[in-house]
């Protein structure tokens, strides 16, 4: 049995926190959902009226002994957004981390590309995450959390990597906005994931893979509290 420290076991540090992780119901959000629970989180599984998917995800944490349920909105809808939040805080009773997980829908090649596809692209990653932050500094607990993960890099994207550099610059231009509640804004974001350089692409090749997961449960820690307005790359190439 792990020692408790302050009435937190050592193995579950995110005990009495909730969680809120967009996109859950999938991907990367499902992975971080998961890993959150793990370490002794409530977690809220967002998803945009998918409800069959984001069961599922409440129905694998709550096997391993978690705590989880599963809330539908669309947050790029501002009112939806609202909504769920509220829902979260009664249910929750409080409201410690945001994880954002922001991907982009496929979109064509930038000369195809059309004004519809880009307004869609910006709405569906960068418009969800700005909604987010906003709520989180009218709602969010002193000394909480804001992570964005970014998913890899789509060469030959343009709109993709568009979608990325707002989502990173934003959480970096508002971090201090939520410094004086001790709140911090991070991004995880995966990098190119690919190089002009054969000898580093097969020692990136041998690298484990970093699982976003546990840099997310790093960083909701009470250990990363002075790790603010970051952008931690992981794809080994130490590159932007």
């Amino acid at each position: 049995m792990s020692k408790p420290v302050d009435g937190v076991p050592a193995d579950k540090p995110l005990s009495g926190k909730t969680a809120l992780v967009t996109a859950a119901y999938t991907g990367i959000g499902r992975s971080v959902a998961k890993t959150l629970a793990a370490q002794g989180a409530q977690v809220v599984v967002q998803h945009p009226h998918f409800p069959e998917p984001a069961a599922e995800v409440v129905k694998e944490i709550t096997e391993a002994g978690g705590s989880a349920l599963a809330l539908a909105a669309d947050i790029a809808d501002r009112g939806e957004y609202e909504e769920l939040v509220q829902a979260l805080l009664d249910e929750g009773g409080g409201w410690h981390l945001l994880v954002n997980t922001a991907a982009v829908p496929e979109s064509e090649p930038f000369p195809k590309l059309s004004s519809e596809a880009f307004d869609s692209a910006f709405a569906a990653t960068v418009k969800g995450v700005f909604h987010g932050l906003q709520l989180a500094l009218q709602h969010l607990a002193d000394e909480g959390r804001i992570i964005t993960v970014c998913d890899p890099s789509d060469p030959g994207s343009a709109v993709h990597d568009a979608t990325r550099g707002a989502v990173e610059q934003l959480g970096q231009a508002v971090a201090p906005d939520f410094v004086p509640r001790r709140i911090t804004v991070n991004t995880v974001s995966y990098g190119i994931g690919t190089t002009d350089n054969a000898e580093l692409e097969t020692a990136l090749a041998a690298l484990n893979p970093v699982e976003p997961g546990a840099v997310v449960a790093y960083l909701a820690g009470d250990a990363a509290s002075t790790v603010n307005a970051q952008v931690i790359r992981l794809d080994g190439t130490g590159g932007r």
